[in-house]
């Protein structure tokens, strides 16, 4: 698996499809830290959502990449169908796993906030974004080729995902008691963002972990769907 996950890697850069969602990512950290000092909590729960949506077009991008004739190729190399996949999602997770170094480091390196960051603070920073970023690629699994075979259905129901996703709250404010619970079907991209603003990064006690866990629930159980359906599709 590790040389699918190589080659994999080896045919995104040659592919040049890495560029857009990877410089886009790029610019909005550059654009978002452009004035200074910043508060840290607020600015990396903010860049964390920017990484869920990034991870998910990178998702889409990468899972594009083989024609049906090499995609069985390389099935036949590895043996199974399901390492074929979570090696495809393994290498979409080590690119996200580098832009989390990136937008972590960032904003420490050029001294962009206000204040410096606790341990306590930046491992919890530091996960929400890996956790976001999880759950944007198995987000993105779901409208990938594999499982649509219309660009336009695919991007565009993923799209509106992420948008619901992140709009979830206003959602549910507006929805009647007997509908709110609707909400807990999308994917929760901004569960972790009150008690973030809320928590004031003296312990690691002082916040809820129930959000995290959930998304780490959420995330793993959208990411086996996505292994059994496109297993069963192929």
């Amino acid at each position: 698996m590790k040389d699918v996950i190589q080659y994999s890697l080896h045919d995104y850069v040659r592919s040049h499809k890495y560029f857009p969602p990877i410089s886009t990512f790029f610019v909005l950290i550059l654009v978002f830290y452009t004035y200074k000092p910043n508060p840290i909590i607020d600015s990396y729960a903010i860049t964390a959502l920017f990484l869920f949506v990034i991870s998910a077009w990178l998702c889409l991008s990468v899972l594009s990449l083989d024609s049906p004739v090499q995609r069985q190729l390389m099935i036949l190399h590895l043996g199974s169908s399901y390492r074929y996949y979570l090696a495809k999602l393994l290498t979409v997770a080590l690119i996200a796993a580098l832009l989390t170094v990136f937008a972590f480091l960032y904003p420490i390196i050029f001294n962009m906030f206000s204040d410096s960051v606790s341990p306590a603070v930046g491992f919890i920073s530091f996960v929400n974004h890996l956790l976001l970023a999880v759950l944007g690629i198995g987000v993105a699994g779901f409208f990938s080729k594999m499982m649509m075979e219309s660009a336009i259905n695919a991007y565009g129901g993923l799209v509106l995902t992420i948008i619901l996703s992140i709009a979830a709250p206003g959602i549910e404010n507006i929805l009647p008691a007997s509908f709110k619970y609707i909400v807990w079907l999308l994917p929760p991209a901004t569960i972790t963002q009150r008690p973030l603003i809320q928590w004031k990064g003296e312990s690691l006690s002082g916040i809820s972990y129930l959000p995290f866990l959930w998304i780490m629930i959420y995330a793993g159980i959208i990411l086996l769907l996505f292994l059994i359906l496109a297993n069963r599709r192929r």
